[in-house]
């Protein structure tokens, strides 16, 4: 398995306080790298600030430290959760079990996988609707534009039939292994 793909182990040094600058940029980083991808900000920001912490943060952190909504965090916290980008802690260990604490997900393969089941997938399956409203559109057209416009609206069909061979075997090739799961699982709950 290739290296890069899988988790870091956590360091043994203990930090108890974020660095504000090294927030700020992963928090941007995240942001706009989300963002291209079709992702609101705010659920980037939410999971640069979660990165950039050293330790796990409850709701009223995030709230506070990023200077955002709680709607919008609730919201990024269900996104993410879905995505299985961020995991919930033991809060048991972190305050009594008073709140909900959340880390990021830091394995590559997860988090492709969450964002193809969140993102890509959905858009996939909404194309059709598009394209049958493309070739309505083309009923108007005459001449050379339509002969234009049917030509893309084919290109656009060729590239969702590619997209849809193409999906399945990226998420096999993500698809993290049920005994490497609970193989992490068991590390983490020791």
């Amino acid at each position: 398995m290739l290296r890069w793909l899988q988790p870091r182990p956590p360091t043994t040094d203990i930090l108890t306080a974020a660095d504000p600058a090294f927030e700020r940029e992963c928090v941007a980083l995240f942001s706009e790298f989300l963002h291209v991808l079709g992702v609101p900000k705010s659920v980037g920001a939410i999971y640069g600030l979660l990165f950039a912490s050293p330790g796990p943060l409850c709701f009223a952190d995030i709230v506070e430290k990023l200077g955002v909504s709680k709607g919008s965090v609730s919201q990024g916290l269900a996104f993410l959760r879905q995505s299985r980008a961020v995991k919930t802690v033991n809060s048991k260990s972190v305050d009594g079990g008073r709140r909900e604490y959340f880390e990021p997900e830091l394995g590559l393969r997860r988090l492709a996988s969450g964002l193809i089941q969140e993102k890509i997938q959905p858009l996939t399956k909404e194309t059709r609707g598009s394209l049958q409203r493309l070739r309505e559109q083309t009923g108007a057209a005459q001449g050379a534009q339509r002969t234009f416009q049917l030509e893309r609206i084919k290109q656009l069909e060729t590239w969702r039939r590619q997209l849809g061979r193409v999906l399945p075997v990226m998420q096999i090739l993500l698809k993290v292994s049920p005994s490497a799961h609970s193989a992490r699982q068991k590390a983490m709950a020791d």
